[in-house]
């Protein structure tokens, strides 16, 4: 499972459309990509019946989305454009955020917000003070969304974009079977808010951070010794904890899972109270 998610470029996963699947998936490379996360997540798989299960099915689904974003449009463009895997991580940065309200597109006020046409050296003899309507922008917004014509940008059209701003090519643009395990995964991680409401996400994320705030506080060279004299299996779940706490993409991925996946916050409210006993008694 973790050998195939290898294969996988970050100009992959950047092509994901779900901000939350990009946080899933940028935090599993970051994590199977250190030795301790990675073997403390084979001891968890391999003891606990309910992240054997739940990680079973993240996979597969990041899998899915992964494969979607391969056969997309925007993974099509970069291929013909010949674009390279930073090209699409930078384009991608840019626009995120641009994209203010991070809907997945970006609206002409939002680019106009943005400055990035100005920046760019367009808009330099601009009137509109950002109020009304702008005529770079607008012209651009005519120029680049083709694909999807509704008045919004997504990313295969910003993709296309950012290639006429590194070509300079200004005579083209101003830039110059069974599914109800998955529909379950879409609703956790696409819906969240309207699922669970604002008010436990809220609870549930102030819950993790205090639990992320305690566990960095036990970080030490005593706890490690302790933990491994008590319970060598358990110490590597906890030095790979500690190992993954120190890495940011790894600690965001574990957020989404534990406010979106009731099961994994289940689980992982239990491993917190193992680690707690193995580190402080």
């Amino acid at each position: 499972m973790l050998s195939n998610f290898r294969l996988h470029s970050e100009a992959d996963i950047n092509l994901v459309t779900s901000p939350r699947y990009r946080g899933l998936l940028t935090g599993t490379l970051a994590a199977i990509n250190d030795p301790k996360v990675t073997l403390a997540f084979k001891v968890l798989y391999e003891d606990l019946g309910p992240v054997r299960v739940a990680g079973d099915l993240i996979f597969s689904k990041l899998e899915q989305e992964l494969a979607k974003s391969k056969g997309s449009s925007g993974a099509m463009n970069v291929k013909a454009l010949g674009r390279d895997d930073s090209c699409v991580v930078a384009a991608r940065k840019i626009f995120d955020a641009v994209d203010a309200d991070a809907s997945g597109t970006v609206s002409s006020q939002e680019l106009l917000d943005s400055d990035l046409l100005r920046s760019l050296g367009q808009c330099t003899e601009c009137t509109c003070g950002k109020e009304g309507s702008c005529e770079s922008v607008m012209r651009f917004m005519d120029e680049i969304d083709k694909t999807h014509p509704e008045g919004e940008l997504h990313f295969d059209e910003f993709l296309l974009a950012s290639h006429m701003l590194y070509e300079g090519d200004a005579s083209k643009s101003l830039f110059g079977g069974d599914n109800s395990a998955e529909e379950l995964v879409d609703e956790m991680l696409n819906g969240r808010e309207g699922e669970i409401g604002q008010e436990k996400v809220d609870r549930y994320s102030k819950r993790f951070d205090a639990m992320c705030d305690e566990f960095d506080s036990w970080d030490s060279d005593d706890s490690s010794s302790k933990a491994q004299s008590s319970n060598p299996r358990l110490a590597l779940v906890l030095e790979g904890c500690f190992a993954g706490s120190r890495n940011p993409p790894v600690v965001d991925a574990l957020k989404i899972l534990y406010v979106d996946f009731r099961p994994l916050r289940m689980a992982g409210d239990l491993i917190f109270k193992l680690m707690r006993k193995l580190a402080v008694g």
